[in-house]
């Protein structure tokens, strides 16, 4: 079953064309310093960890952990000594409180080569620890909203080297999901594999049951890919993963399920190929040598087309959806290649071309890829029958090599089903860079920020619906030019923005951090050059904040007030006024 395409379609109404940008702010942001009891633990890669997935685990990962379970400002972070400090924010006196929670057990001496610990909290009295060289900690914490717990020591319930031994990992995701009268636990795990040639990131799907207060491994899937994931979490039924990447990831093993490879097929007789945009289809094919400009007829209608050559037709059908026929133009290059452009009467992307498909047709993704392509489909249009033994299969995309792509350009999120582990939905990201993510519902998956012209939207994906099969994305909030501001900082670390998107955060490694408010600000008057005309317009305010004196910034986390900044040794919290 072919996999759908889903559009990401704005809301209008959560844009503004009229906002003009950031106007500096030179006034002094609030903030308090917390020192901390213990130096942050962080590990640095070896002399053989030098890929560029090795290099996003180590620099780009977040040390600062916020509990989404809790209703207070609470805060984690591992320590050098391998335990977990819990820090406390108390926004009315803007002081901390500090405490040790936890132990991370049998303390393995850190070194080079090392994965930096992990803590993340799929429940309200769960917690799981990765100790950065192969062990998983599930730790039964008490009710952690409760004032009582906060001294409140966490007990190990179960561990185990899940990978086997010197397979090292970070977690990604956690989920708790109930069946009958036990729980599951589901991890997400992301590692890096080397081969002959490259590194492969491998993600890994473990899952844990507890009967009666005892957890045990059921079950472990394991999805391998080149190049970098730009984001991964496990739908919140548990029936499916997203991922966000370059390249294509196929499920590698599975121990309950059999892993079927698709039977290769004859060759599809492909006659032509399209290629489309949100405002256009363009439906491209092959003469024949010497051909006749006269013979060829193209027919287009606002539901139907039909292309013919000397009697012989091309393309024939009803369209997927309504076009301007009157818009429609074609062009015949010198080799024979034909170029018929189909304007869209409405802008959206189509699933399919002809209603009900056409297995006479294929759909180019990129259009680097139309060349090869127009090669490949040369030997269909001859005047000699081609021979069965030559015949040659229709092009795919996914047997590109990483030297054939680009990074952010060919970026797809896709949707893998767990249980026929297939791509049940795609969502290229072609012309929405990936920036970041951020965790808006406590139950839900973390949200994506993608760039949309200037701006940056914040879409929050949800679990399939079962009875129409269609994977609901929501457009929460924009951040307003965040899209442009953010492309000029080369330095950046880490990006970030509150759960309700007053604020969006670039933020360097060791100098500035680069505050940008859009909301709540007041007009501002420019004069206009020609005629002296005062103009009210939008303009935002930009904060820069030094944190050259407190260290390298290793962890962030944005909430609608403050801004909470993790340095190897102190925790910095800044106001947003």
């Amino acid at each position: 079953m072919p996999s759908s395409l889903v559009e990401l379609r704005p809301d209008r109404r959560l844009l503004d064309h009229e906002f003009e940008g950031y106007k500096l702010n030179l006034q002094a942001l609030p903030h308090y310093v917390h020192e901390l009891a213990s130096p942050v633990d962080k590990v640095y890669p070896d002399e053989i960890q030098y890929s560029f997935i090795h290099a996003k685990l180590f620099a780009l990962h977040n040390h600062l952990i916020l509990d989404y379970w809790a209703h207070t400002f609470n805060y984690y972070y591992i320590d050098k000594k391998q335990q977990v400090h819990h820090i406390t924010f108390e926004s009315t006196n803007h002081s901390f409180q500090s405490t040790v929670v936890y132990d991370v057990p049998a303390h393995v001496e850190r070194k080079s080569g090392h994965f930096n610990l992990c803590l993340t909290f799929p429940s309200g009295n769960l917690a799981i620890v990765s100790d950065g060289t192969g062990y998983l900690h599930i730790i039964d914490t008490g009710c952690r909203n409760r004032l009582a717990s906060r001294n409140q020591l966490w007990q190990t319930q179960h561990s185990s080297l899940v990978l086997g031994k010197d397979k090292y990992f970070i977690i990604v995701d956690s989920r708790i999901q109930e069946k009958g009268n036990s729980e599951l636990l589901h991890c997400l795990l992301q590692s890096v594999e080397q081969n002959e040639k490259h590194f492969n990131t491998v993600l890994t799907w473990v899952t844990f049951e507890n009967i009666e207060e005892t957890w045990k491994q059921i079950s472990m899937k394991q999805l391998q890919g080149k190049g970098i994931v730009h984001y991964s979490a496990i739908e919140t039924n548990c029936s499916a993963l997203y991922i966000a990447s370059d390249n294509v990831f196929k499920f590698t093993s599975d121990s309950e399920k059999d892993i079927i490879e698709p039977t290769k097929q004859e060759a599809k007789k492909i006659i032509y190929t399209w290629l489309q945009t949100t405002e256009d289809v363009t439906v491209t094919l092959q003469l024949q040598e010497n051909f006749d400009k006269s013979l060829l007829h193209v027919s287009v209608t606002p539901l139907t087309i039909k292309i013919s050559y000397a009697g012989n037709t091309f393309v024939e059908g009803k369209l997927k959806h309504k076009v301007d026929c009157e818009l429609t133009t074609w062009n015949i290059q010198e080799n024979g290649q034909v170029d018929v452009l189909v304007t869209k009467s409405e802008s959206m992307i189509w699933d399919q071309f002809l209603e009900g498909g056409d297995c006479n047709g294929e759909q180019i993704m990129d259009a680097s890829l139309v060349e090869e392509a127009h090669k490949r489909l040369a030997h269909l249009c001859s005047e000699t029958e081609a021979v069965v033994d030559q015949s040659v299969p229709g092009f795919s995309t996914q047997e590109l090599e990483e030297c054939d792509a680009a990074s952010e350009e060919d970026t797809v999120l896709v949707r893998i089903q767990a249980a026929n582990h297939e791509i049940t939905h795609r969502i290229p990201l072609s012309v929405h860079q990936y920036l970041f993510n951020v965790k808006l519902e406590t139950h839900e998956s973390p949200a994506l920020v993608l760039r949309h012209d200037v701006d940056a939207c914040i879409w929050q994906p949800y679990a399939e619906l079962i009875n129409s099969n269609t994977w609901p994305f929501k457009h929460q909030g924009t951040l307003l030019a965040f899209g442009y501001v953010q492309s000029s900082k080369q330095n950046r670390k880490f990006i970030t923005c509150p759960p309700n998107f007053s604020y969006s955060v670039v933020c360097e490694a060791t100098r500035h951090i680069f505050i940008y408010q859009n909301a709540g600000t007041q007009d501002c008057q420019l004069r206009k050059r020609t005629g002296g005309v005062m103009k009210n317009i939008k303009v935002g305010q930009q904060h820069v904040f030094n944190i050259d004196k407190y260290g390298e910034i290793i962890g962030i986390n944005a909430t609608n007030e403050h801004l909470f900044v993790l340095t190897e040794n102190n925790l910095v919290a800044i106001e947003i006024i």
